[in-house]
């Protein structure tokens, strides 16, 4: 279930909970007073997340600067001959 933020001009702000993420979802009425009120968009809510996942959040936001002696020896992509002895 997909919850979407809307602000009504007369009541404020209100949440609606929708089973599918089909149809437009910019337009809702308001509940209370049953106008047409617009959706807000607001970043997801990271302050509950675990300390950990939080942290690795936040910096992969930075980029990170890596110096050319700190880098893999083998290019990205390439493939490492190894044996595998379940395949024979």
């Amino acid at each position: 279930m997909a919850t979407y933020t809307f602000n009504c001009q007369l009541c404020g702000e209100f949440s609606v909970w929708h089973q599918s993420i089909k149809g437009n979802k910019q337009i809702t009425t308001c509940p209370t007073c049953h106008a047409a009120s617009k959706r807000v968009f607001k970043p997801p809510i990271i302050f509950q997340m675990d300390q950990t996942v939080k942290k690795q959040i936040e910096r992969g936001m930075k980029p990170q600067l890596i110096k050319k002696q700190h880098l893999p020896s083998t290019p990205i992509g390439s493939k490492t001959k190894t044996k595998r002895p379940w395949q024979v």
